[in-house]
């Protein structure tokens, strides 16, 4: 599920789908999202209820009161409407609507798994040392929770820069304690587990990892602000800053680091083995996705699965490291 939620968030970003919705938890005021502009736009005898937001004059109006609304302008002056003062962002366009709708569907409903594994690891505590798995899944809902607010915070900023940054390395760490859970879990069960031969290689390559997915979210931030003024994709590379480029170059020396702790474990029959076997796919999937962009003018259909590759590497290294601690 939280997998779900990076890809669906990437796929938001994709389409430009971020202030869809732009209030939080409800969009536009409403629990189901509207579909027609006839439903953001004033209408007079129609009833609305507080909270409810309306489309005038290129802003964005709020109800104060439950309201059977006839004449806009006066009502708007004895206070029965207020603009919205959290951004000046007055769009309809039903499909960001529903994309963003969605993406925060699957995040409520990660929730609910997250809370079954809270009392399932409270349940089990005694059963693990220092009730292992049921302080992770308090920390696993703490990130959930943070991410979810912080999802309010990027829209009532209006995607402010870095803020989705933020949001995402959020859902990293959700998946990592959730890696947490699964090791207190599973390890008291492996009598046998090799070391990595080389883990300070695994170490370096798991931080630049992370450092290249953050630096990579700050291109994907550029690349949509661009597209927001109208720059077309073919053009993308020629106008993007010249420190994109510590981006492409530094996925090499990605790729060597991880090179460096992965051959090694690739000719022993160890646990490690199978995870080094599942990094050596993703970088190479991953590095055929980079190049793509280069000379296939920054296909959007790619963006998603750059994105959940890179988030997938990160997470492999780190279930690398735990698995190692056994020995």
């Amino acid at each position: 599920m939280t997998s779900l939620v990076v890809l669906a968030g990437s796929v938001v970003r994709m389409t430009g789908s971020g202030m869809g919705c732009p209030d939080w938890p409800m969009c536009f005021g409403l629990l189901i999202p509207p579909t027609a502009d006839d439903q953001v736009i004033w209408s007079a005898g129609q009833s609305y209820k507080a909270g409810r937001m309306l489309i005038a004059n290129d802003t964005l109006w709020v109800a104060q009161i439950d309201v059977l609304s006839a004449d806009f302008v006066k009502e708007q002056s004895e206070g029965v409407w207020e603009a919205y003062t959290k951004h000046d962002y007055a769009v309809f366009n039903p499909v960001h609507t529903w994309v963003e709708f969605i993406n925060r569907l699957i995040g409520a409903l990660t929730g609910i798994p997250a809370l079954l594994i809270l009392l399932l690891s409270f349940l089990s505590g005694r059963k693990y040392r220092f009730w292992s798995p049921f302080r992770w899944a308090l920390v696993h809902l703490f990130f959930l929770g943070l991410v979810a607010w912080m999802g309010k915070k990027v829209v009532d900023g209006n995607l402010i820069p870095f803020s989705i940054t933020l949001h995402m390395l959020g859902a990293v760490f959700i998946l990592m304690a959730l890696a947490l859970i699964l090791y207190t879990v599973r390890s008291s069960n492996w009598k046998h587990a090799a070391g990595v031969d080389r883990k300070l290689w695994l170490i370096v390559a798991a931080v630049l990892t992370l450092a290249q997915l953050i630096a990579g979210t700050q291109v994907r931030e550029q690349v949509d602000a661009l597209l927001h003024i109208g720059i077309e994709r073919p053009n993308l590379l020629a106008v993007l800053p010249d420190w994109w480029k510590y981006h492409r170059s530094g996925s090499w020396i990605v790729l060597l680091t991880q090179l460096m702790w992965i051959f090694p474990e690739l000719k022993k029959s160890t646990p490690i083995q199978r995870i080094a076997q599942w990094a050596l796919g993703l970088i190479a999937i991953q590095m055929i996705s980079g190049i793509s962009f280069v000379f296939l003018a920054m296909p959007a259909v790619l963006q998603p699965l750059h994105l959940l590759l890179a988030v997938g590497l990160v997470l492999l290294n780190f279930w690398a490291m735990l698995v190692s601690r056994k020995s």
